[in-house]
């Protein structure tokens, strides 16, 4: 079968990410897997083919390469969990989605819970697979300290995990999908991560699946991680895989979403003409700025840098005429963004 066009986006620290868009009707996104690429994962028989296949044909499905994986650009430093959500975001405004369903599996399971916590008004909903309530319950020993002493084996042993029929090409598709030294940086990142207090603030409904047989990660861990999520159900599904068999996953999807109302989008999507050119984000950073938030806090609640909020409010400023804050708060509250 053939990919999706891919296209690319750059993030707000500069890194392009590339994304694919198949389907029709609700949007979904799909985050990345622990080894990504569009291309690849779209024309050879893998265990992921059935769920891009069964997505696509239930949804305006959009997913990514995250940084440092598949068709995205490589070589970048991840020193936290921050960057995966800034892949995320970038796709997600680049695309106007507003609202839509969020779809992760394995550590970006809390990616996915960064942005729903940071974003409530833009996610429908969460299907969150084998997810935990921190990263050291992974193997972390096997996803790092194996693969950084011998990235061969290491790559053998994640094919066998996959019960690939053909080793080579397994071999070959895990390559392409990241380099070794990328790989880490990804790993560093992620094994940091500890979202207990987020857990409880998550408004989105959501269900948190999770395959019976799957080596990495026992069901518990999905168990406790649904446990803390208000109003979270726990589906555990046949299979070796985290995200386990597709045509059982879909049809618990397809389920979970028949109960989630469609919503209007929310008055600050760019499908609404915002005043004086200003963007979706620079409006998001505008409302947080009128209610009194300082620049830390703007940044800590959209999980994105300070910097990138000191160059959103300079540009506020210069587009609506502004010359502080106290006048760009009244800007909000007249325009109705406040």
């Amino acid at each position: 079968m053939s990919a999706p066009p891919v296209q690319y986006v750059t993030t707000s620290d500069g890194v392009r990410i590339a994304y694919a868009v198949s389907g029709e009707g609700r949007p979904l996104v799909l985050l990345p897997q622990l080894f990504s690429h569009i291309e690849v994962y779209w024309t050879q028989e893998t265990f992921m083919l059935p769920w891009f296949q069964g997505l696509a044909d239930r949804f305006r499905f959009i997913q990514y390469d995250g940084r440092n994986q598949g068709m995205s650009s490589r070589g970048h430093d991840v020193p936290g969990m921050e960057n995966f959500v800034r892949d995320l975001e970038a796709v997600v405004e680049h695309l106007n989605l507003d609202p839509f369903l969020l779809v992760a599996a394995d550590w970006h399971t809390h990616t996915a819970v960064r942005y729903a916590v940071a974003h409530p008004e833009r996610v429908d909903g969460l299907v969150l697979f084998s997810g935990s309530v921190d990263n050291t319950v992974w193997p972390m020993a096997l996803y790092q300290s194996f693969a950084a002493e011998d990235w061969e084996s290491f790559l053998r042993s994640q094919v066998a995990t996959g019960r690939s029929v053909d080793l080579s090409a397994g071999i070959q598709r895990l390559k392409a999908a990241s380099e070794q030294a990328d790989w880490l940086q990804l790993v560093g990142a992620a094994v940091k991560s500890d979202i207990t207090e987020l857990l409880p603030l998550v408004k989105a409904p959501t269900m948190v699946l999770h395959g019976r047989n799957f080596a990495s990660l026992p069901p518990e861990a999905s168990m406790r991680f649904a446990s803390l999520i208000p109003d979270a159900g726990i589906v555990v599904m046949e299979g070796a895989q985290g995200m386990g068999i597709a045509s059982e996953g879909l049809h618990a999807i397809d389920d979970f979403v028949a109960r989630i109302p469609i919503r209007a989008r929310s008055k600050f999507s760019l499908s609404n003409v915002m005043p004086d050119g200003l963007s979706q984000r620079e409006a998001e950073v505008l409302r947080l700025l009128a209610v009194g938030k300082s620049n830390q806090q703007i940044a800590d609640e959209l999980v994105i840098s300070l910097n990138t909020v000191n160059r959103h409010v300079s540009n506020i400023y210069a587009k609506i005429g502004a010359a502080n804050r106290a006048e760009a708060a009244a800007y909000a509250t007249r325009r109705g963004l406040a």
